[in-house]
């Protein structure tokens, strides 16, 4: 489904003039083919009201406009000042239902229920590992990234209910178990073999009694605490090719570096919010829950640190399932690849061959030896955190040595960063094969404009985002810039990466408007055209709630998962979507 498609299934898509003026009149276009010339004196996601300079103001309502062009002079508070009122409630009632007070963690996805059979029945086949899996995901899953963005959101909220919600999953993580699943932190012995520091193996511990020693969280889980569970598209709770052994149970045990570094920035917001108190200038509390958990994810995170300073993916222990694979064709051929992967791991190879097993086997080494720039652009602001927090000269340390590694995967010719680095012969190549979106906006929205520039020369955080649209950017049909997508593509829309680069450009323009006004207009337009945007891909999921989707095609995304068609609705797009909305950097603290 391409994009026009898409901005004609959701009307009402708001397109964005490069007027040149401060201000210039409005012009609705209308489905009957009228256009109406006015000022806009009110603008809701039901309608739009505007005055058409005869004091008469005029109410269309949603189905009756196609677009709407012009540029108010303060277009940003179109969203902001809805951050308080019905606009944004439907969002926030939306992510709050999608957490279980039982567990305390939200799930990550929901799929709208009149398409559930349909997009399920399009998740791969029912004979499918993968679909199964994916199916899961979608059904009953929550990503610890996703989590913390939302975190975030309750924090900034800072009700008490609000605050209570935020922490449910920290005292989870704290804990180590969940329902059925008896441990989802990543050690060694004893029970675990996940390695962080090879000169000392049991370093970090998967005795959850030895609290201050254990490792990561992993990546994504169960957010019912299940096991043992079911293919979300006919019920079935056996398959006999399914991984390690025919019952349909939780098959995805990945700490990974990045998405931990969201699980401290989130524990250290909510920390903030609770315990800091601006009077004195210091925190009423120094052994709570959410800055112990922080440190002790943060000594996991230290002990994996490369010699280029960079943070690798994951510990030794954690099994990839992407050696190989060819990232180039359609879902069904990824699909194909990654079953066949599956089924000779499993020890079903044609040669009658067992799988590879073994804790040293490349395929539990490969994160090992991985670093990515977007885990480390994390870390980079999670230390940040913890050193203005506690002071603790490791922290800024740890920090210092992320970017020593952000310097070493800077594209000189390109102007951008690498996606990561790989260790190959004894030294950290850095990783050219893909461009990463979502890597290029937030490091600057973490480091900031002026930083990059610094370090880069004048203008480099600016020629940053001119190769992020160049490779990324999908525009509609009138030539108005919409999203970014993953990677260099143009015919689809991360709705949660776009949002991180609506936060970038503001910054950009911002950071510019002095410096050179025309690229601080530039950046302007394109964060407001994006805002704009990503509104054809929010929905009404009942009377008082409504969600945005994670992204606007199915595809695989050659880092390692599916997009999902725009009836499938994210934590983590809404999330971000409330955070852009409100002016809430969540690199820094709150």
């Amino acid at each position: 489904m391409n994009i026009d498609r898409l901005l004609l299934i959701k009307v009402f898509t708001v397109i964005i003039s490069f007027c040149p003026f401060e201000a210039c009149a409005d012009m609705l276009y209308l489905n009957s083919g009228e256009s109406v010339e006015g000022e806009i004196v009110e603008y809701t996601d039901q309608y739009v009201k505007i005055d058409n300079g005869t004091g008469v103001e005029i109410t269309y309502f949603e189905e009756e406009i196609m677009s709407i062009e012009g540029r108010p002079k303060n277009k940003i508070d179109k969203y902001s000042d809805k951050v308080s009122g019905q606009y944004h409630q439907l969002l926030i009632e939306w992510l709050k239902g999608s957490q279980d007070l039982r567990t305390g963690f939200p799930v990550s996805f929901s799929v709208l229920p009149q398409y559930k059979k349909e997009i399920y029945g399009r998740m791969c086949g029912s004979e499918s590992v993968t679909g199964i899996i994916e199916r899961m995901i979608v059904e009953e899953g929550v990503s610890v990234y996703d989590t913390a963005v939302y975190q975030m959101v309750l924090s900034m909220r800072g009700g008490k209910n609000d605050l209570e919600r935020a922490y449910r999953p920290v005292a989870v993580y704290w804990k180590g178990s969940l329902g059925e699943l008896k441990n989802i932190r990543a050690g060694g012995e004893p029970g675990q073999a996940f390695i962080y520091d090879t000169d000392k193996r049991d370093a970090v511990s998967s005795d959850l009694t030895r609290e201050g020693e254990r490792g990561f969280v992993f990546r994504i889980f169960n957010a019912k605490g299940k096991y043992n569970t079911q293919d979300p598209l006919d019920g079935k709770t056996r398959y006999d090719d399914f991984p390690n052994w025919p019952t349909v149970h939780w098959e995805d045990w990945k700490p990974i570096a990045g998405e931990n570094a969201w699980i401290v920035l989130a524990a250290l917001q909510l920390y903030h919010k609770k315990y800091f108190d601006p009077d004195v200038g210091a925190y009423k509390k120094n052994n709570a829950i959410e800055l112990k958990l922080a440190e002790e994810i943060a000594r996991a995170a230290i002990l994996l640190q490369a010699e280029n300073g960079g943070i690798r993916m994951a510990p030794i222990g954690t099994f990839c399932n992407l050696i190989g694979i060819d990232n180039e064709g359609d879902p069904a051929y990824i699909e194909k690849q990654l079953n066949e992967f599956a089924h000779k791991q499993n020890g079903h190879s044609k040669d009658g061959s067992a799988g590879i097993v073994g804790n040293m086997s490349p395929l539990k080494r490969w994160y090992y030896y991985e670093i990515s720039s977007e885990n480390n652009i994390s870390w980079n602001a999670a230390f940040r955190m913890l050193y203005k927090i506690t002071g603790n000269p490791i922290y800024r340390e740890a920090q210092n040595r992320t970017m020593e590694y952000l310097r070493s995967v800077w594209d000189v010719d390109g102007n951008v960063f690498y996606q990561g680095a790989h260790f190959k012969e004894g030294e950290w190549i850095p990783s050219r094969e893909y461009f990463a979106t979502d890597v290029q906006a937030w490091a600057i929205v973490s480091l900031g404009p002026q930083r990059i520039d610094e370090l880069f020369g004048e203008g480099s955080s600016y020629r940053i985002w001119k190769k992020t649209k160049e490779y990324s950017g999908a525009y509609n049909g009138f030539g108005y810039l919409s999203g970014v997508g993953f990677t260099k593509e143009k015919d689809r829309i991360c709705i949660e990466w776009t949002a991180g680069a609506i936060m970038a450009t503001r910054a950009l323009a911002e950071y510019y408007q002095d410096i050179n006004p025309i690229w601080a207009d530039e950046c302007q337009k394109d964060s407001e055209s994006m805002r704009d945007g990503i509104e054809a891909f929010r929905y009404k999921y009942s009377e008082n709630k409504a969600a945005y989707s994670y992204s606007s095609k199915r595809g695989w995304i050659p880092f390692g998962w599916f997009s999902h068609e725009p009836e499938v609705l994210s934590l983590v797009s809404t999330s971000w979507v409330v955070l852009v909305d409100a002016n809430y950097n969540p690199f820094f603290l709150h």
